[in-house]
């Protein structure tokens, strides 16, 4: 997948987007959502952004359209369709999921419309439940544009972050890019242990001691990035992406 878009991006940044259009309409629209690495594809072409081969604005509000396009679709899919979907085998195979989704809908409404899109199995699926439990239109418009507009943007970042590192890693100090890496994974397993310590009952000892050696160890690997010779480099680089 990543050829097809380098080579859409050596071709024309219009063919480009219109890649990126169809794949985040194909994640979007529930069924086809269930079979396409969503993820994956965004990670990837936040790459490209941050490498400087696409603007950063323009692919989020592609983006954002086709984000909003496969939901509506899947909404008004479930609204109109809900019974014969039901009879489908794709839908049968994903049963669990499907209860899953409304079990969010029907404890959170809009708020689990909104927080769905970013977290959870049942996110490919949840606008069509949506329609199939007749949510009133007016309830989920609000949370699903909000949820469109902040989705590309976030699930480019990662892709950005590593793309922007590209070609940064000739120095006497640590690798760069490799940092880069090791501290973004660093933060993100201190902030889970962090959530899973004040979530827990009675945390197991390994959170209790875990969490502040990983914190430290993140904070440590921070500073070394935030002090590496190709720090202002790279803080150059993500600005111009994202200005």
């Amino acid at each position: 997948m990543q050829d097809l878009l380098q080579t859409a991006i050596n071709h024309s940044n219009e063919l480009a987007l219109a890649v990126l259009f169809m794949i985040v309409l194909a994640e979007s629209t529930a069924l086809i959502g269930l079979i396409i690495p969503g993820t994956i594809l965004m990670v990837t072409m936040g790459t490209l952004i941050g490498s400087g081969k696409m603007d950063f604005w323009l692919a989020c509000s592609v983006g954002f359209v086709a984000a909003l396009m496969g939901d509506l679709i899947s909404y008004a899919l479930g609204y109109r369709y809900r019974r014969r979907l039901q009879q489908l085998k794709l839908i049968r195979q994903h049963r669990r999921l499907l209860i899953q989704a409304r079990l969010v809908l029907r404890h959170h409404g809009p708020v689990g419309i909104f927080v769905g899109r970013f977290l959870g199995p049942t996110r490919p699926v949840l606008p069509m439940v949506a329609g199939m439990l007749s949510m009133p239109a007016k309830r989920f418009m609000p949370a699903c544009i909000l949820a469109c507009i902040l989705w590309s943007p976030l699930y480019f970042l990662p892709g950005i972050l590593a793309g922007a590192a590209l070609g940064l890693g000739e120095s006497t100090a640590v690798h760069f890019p490799t940092l880069l890496m090791v501290t973004l994974a660093l933060i993100v397993t201190a902030g889970w242990m962090l959530w899973r310590l004040f979530k827990l009952s009675a945390p197991h000892r390994w959170f209790t001691f875990g969490t502040p050696i990983s914190a430290l160890a993140s904070a440590g690997a921070l500073y070394l990035l935030l002090t590496h010779p190709h720090a202002s480099n790279y803080g150059g680089r993500l600005w111009q992406v994202l200005s």
